[in-house]
């Protein structure tokens, strides 16, 4: 990108050094495991909300919305708006009763409530999420920071990496969350000053309605099942993906886990629109963008001044870190306590626990950028990272806690099944057969095809045992620690 001058350089490498030094600010609150994987379970409400929405603002959220929104208009904003019904909603259903659950990660919830072996399974298909998930962030960071300054990309890719890596490992979420708060505040304060500055430098606000297609103030623009299906996907992610749930485990209260959640939905409805309108900017400045998603970086290059510039560069790349560095802590924790320590060293004394987390995520995220290397395509990966783990275990978990007959064998089945229909469907079904089936999502076609063996599998089979009954009480009671297994 061309415009860049040696102040927003020096900002930007400024920028990431404070990153790294607030991480490691974190590191000294640090004495635990639970500190490391759970923030010691006493994250506040400020922190709690404001990490939660950060964690969710990627490179999609703000690049590839700005782009749809430079294509088609405010309807682009659904990207970014699917994901409010979701956050809300389980802010107010569930986040609450898995925070009584005290637990660290979501695999051990499939063992407490079904039994090992869906453990286990549930481990790998979480440890795949995550690991993928990292693996797209990664790429995103570098494309973006390639696209925006120019450099090679095997530049770019080593230093976003280098940078989320560093505090990840050393400060754990503590030091995830503290960083996540300065970007958060850096990114929507960048974004606001966009539209500030470029709505005036365009000619004012009646000049963007009247430049732009009457077609751009259509919210419905794009039809609704895109929509539908974003909103459903979103409801699927929120509930079962490690990097959220564990924001909740992290709470110090039930109170605190739904505000966080209620607040990333209503963040959303502002941060979609603000997007939105940025993408349309763009479309004044330079309606021919032969690549929609250059729409931000368009307005970064023609609106800002120097300084703010660089400032939001940073935010940009930032927000993929965000991203990246809440799913590598993520995969640490089901690696620790999911295979680590409940397989491979049950009598490991916390101390060790702790380096060995730290040991787990260098190896992951050192897994995770040699992967990036061959992958061509991320969207793919996004997309794969979702259908593994989200398509079989959503209705696992939410029946699991609400309904007091599915088993073990259901709960099993319904995740392995589930995963491999939603995998299939996406790559030989999706778009390419007629009828219902090839034009379902395979999200939705793998979680119905998992709901359903979830029931009838639990209801040819024994109930569960008052013991896995019993795990339940606890969600009729204020929130009581309970010990990792």
């Amino acid at each position: 990108m061309s415009g860049i001058s040696i102040l927003d350089w020096i900002i930007i490498a400024a920028y990431f050094v404070l990153t790294i030094i607030i991480g490691q600010m974190a590191t000294k609150k640090v004495n635990t495991t639970k500190d490391y994987l759970v923030g010691g379970r006493k994250v506040g409400k400020f922190q709690s909300a404001i990490s939660t929405a950060a964690a969710d603002i990627g490179g999609s959220s703000l690049i590839g919305a700005a782009g749809l929104s430079y294509t088609i208009g405010i309807a682009g904003g659904w990207w970014n708006l699917s994901a409010v019904p979701a956050w809300i909603i389980l802010g107010l259903t569930m986040a609450g009763g898995f925070r009584k659950l005290a637990l660290t990660t979501v695999p051990e919830l499939f063992e407490k409530r079904y039994d090992k072996k869906t453990r286990i399974i549930a481990a790998i298909a979480t440890l795949l999420n995550c690991s993928l998930g990292i693996t797209a962030q990664i790429l995103v960071a570098g494309i973006a920071f390639t696209t925006l300054t120019g450099l090679p990309m095997v530049y770019t890719v080593i230093v976003s990496a280098s940078v989320f890596v560093f505090y990840t490992s050393t400060g754990g979420l503590l030091a995830v969350i503290w960083t996540d708060i300065m970007h958060y505040f850096v990114l929507m304060g960048g974004i606001l000053i966009a539209i500030l500055i470029g709505i005036p430098k365009i000619g004012g606000w009646n000049h963007l309605v009247n430049t732009v297609p009457h077609s751009y103030w259509n919210l419905g623009a794009m039809g609704w099942s895109d929509p539908i299906g974003w909103v459903a996907l979103c409801f699927f992610a929120y509930a079962t993906n490690q990097q959220y749930i564990q924001r909740l485990f992290a709470a110090k209260d039930e109170s605190t886990a739904r505000f966080a959640y209620i607040y990333t939905g209503v963040n959303y409805i502002f941060y979609a629109f603000i997007i939105s309108i940025i993408g349309m900017i763009a479309f004044v400045i330079t309606p021919g963008l032969k690549d929609s998603q250059m729409a931000l970086p368009t307005v970064i290059t023609n609106v800002l001044p120097i300084g703010v510039k660089g400032l939001l560069l940073a935010a940009i790349l930032s927000a993929s870190m965000n991203c990246a560095s809440s799913s590598l802590n993520s995969a640490t924790a089901i690696f620790s306590i999911d295979i680590y320590k409940r397989f491979l060293n049950k009598d490991v004394d916390d101390k060790k626990l702790l380096k060995i987390s730290r040991i787990a995520t260098v190896c992951i995220a050192v897994g995770a950028l040699t992967t990036s290397y061959f992958i061509k395509n991320i969207v793919h990966v996004v997309v794969l990272s979702g259908l593994i783990s989200g398509a079989g275990m959503f209705f696992p978990i939410i029946l699991g806690v609400n309904n007091k007959r599915v088993n073990a064998y259901g709960g099993f089945w319904a995740i392995v099944v589930g995963s491999v229909i939603a995998v299939t469907d996406n790559y030989l079904w999706y778009n390419k057969l007629g009828g219902l089936i090839g034009h379902l999502h395979p999200m939705i076609l793998g979680s119905i095809i998992s709901l359903v063996v979830l029931l009838i599998v639990s209801y040819i089979t024994p109930p569960p045992t008052e013991e896995k009954l019993k795990f339940l009480e606890c969600l009729d009671k204020s929130v009581v620690e309970t010990e990792t297994t």
